[in-house]
């Protein structure tokens, strides 16, 4: 079940944070709005409206979506 969510990975040394979907990288993201871009391009077309907290949906590592440094 978890390799369905998405993973947005421990923020790197210059606050990027890795989103990876099924072992796939999306991109380095610098804000919730990167993730967002990134599952937009993805095909997620509700990318949005999307709740970035949903546990089913997202593995945050680390921290959530309030630390990117």
């Amino acid at each position: 079940m978890a390799e369905s969510r998405v993973t947005i990975h421990i923020p790197d040394q210059r606050g990027r944070r890795l989103v990876t979907y099924r072992r796939e990288e999306l991109g380095r993201a610098t804000s919730e709005l990167d993730v967002r871009e990134f599952l937009y391009r993805a095909g997620m077309a509700d990318a949005e409206d999307i709740d970035l907290t949903d546990e089913t949906l997202f593995d945050w590592q680390g921290t959530g979506p309030e630390a990117w440094a």
